[in-house]
């Protein structure tokens, strides 16, 4: 396992000079981790105009493009310490990244990716088919230990899970009759468990990518709400898809694995990270929450719903 900071390279190399060089855009571009975010950002539909953006910030020193290069400009000398940091402790960042990792996750289970630093976007970062992981390291400039902790994060989506599993998996979201709720909760439960591994049991600093901080956790009450709606909107087959651009899945996520785990610590935790199935995970998150004589943030009738999804 290694860090390709190729993309890094090119983008200081680029914004080193006080001129478009054509010669050190075509360079960037080429860069595994450049194109990995190009296909990304196209994957999701979004304008990709990066050689007009760095035009404007190349001739223009006030101009804030929006894939966030001019903070790279602006930190370029930082940026420069970073590299060569990361040239130098290569194996101590992967070392401590992994180690988050496998203190929720079973000791035989395997890590296998490789890792492309680029700068670009609003995303801390994104695995693609778990084997390749994309760091926007615009976010985590001058902040190793963030960036470590979003390196845990990707590493977890990167898992070796089985072929069997990963089809079974497929097969609910797109065959069975509640296909669509084990989709959201999938995703709750695989956010959250990446949350865990990169922030452990409490939350003590906020994402610098945004996907969750202090705030997402007091206020929790209300993504539930906004949770149950949603799946309530899917059982009654009405639109869900304006709840589901507010909703903060990672908060979610991460506030029932953390009250599980600090609780009961990770063993049952493990019915997502081996099987993907969440079903006594929200099972035993509703009897803490009963033990503790607190909401679980779920009705009854949702509550149901989520544990006999797949029956």
């Amino acid at each position: 396992m290694k860090l390709n900071i190729d993309s890094l390279v090119a983008i200081r190399n680029f914004l080193q000079k006080d001129y478009f060089d054509e010669k050190n855009y075509k360079q960037l571009i080429k860069t595994k981790g450049m194109k990995g975010f190009l296909e990304y950002e196209n994957a999701l539909g979004r304008d990709i105009n990066i050689g007009e953006e760095l035009e404007k910030l190349i001739y223009n020193e006030d101009y804030r493009d929006k894939y966030g290069f001019y903070i790279a400009k602006k930190r370029l000398k930082e940026l420069e310490k970073d590299i060569d940091y990361i040239k130098k402790h290569e194996n101590y960042i992967l070392a401590e990244a992994i180690k988050n990792v496998y203190k929720i996750i079973p000791n035989d289970m395997k890590l296998n990716c490789k890792i492309y630093l680029f700068i670009g976007g609003n995303d801390g970062g994104f695995t693609v088919n778990r084997n390749k992981i994309y760091i926007n390291y615009g976010k985590y400039i001058n902040n190793m230990e963030e960036f470590i902790k979003v390196l845990s994060h990707e590493l977890y989506h990167s898992r070796d899970i089985s072929l069997r599993i990963r089809l079974l998996s497929l097969f609910k979201m797109l065959c069975s009759n509640n296909g669509r709720i084990y989709q959201i909760m999938g995703k709750i439960m695989e956010e959250g468990m990446a949350s865990l591994a990169q922030h452990g049991a409490i939350l003590k600093n906020n994402d610098p990518a945004g996907t969750l901080n202090s705030r997402d956790l007091l206020l929790i009450k209300y993504e539930f709400e906004l949770l149950n709606k949603i799946l309530l909107d899917i059982k009654n087959n009405n639109s869900y898809y304006k709840g589901l651009k507010q909703i903060n899945l990672y908060a979610i996520g991460y506030y029932i694995v953390s009250t599980i785990y600090n609780t009961e610590g990770v063993l049952i935790l493990d019915n997502w990270t081996v099987e993907l199935k969440y079903e006594d995970i929200i099972k035993k998150y509703s009897e803490i929450c009963n033990t503790r004589e607190i909401s679980s943030g779920f009705n009854k009738n949702i509550l149901n719903l989520i544990i006999n999804s797949n029956n």
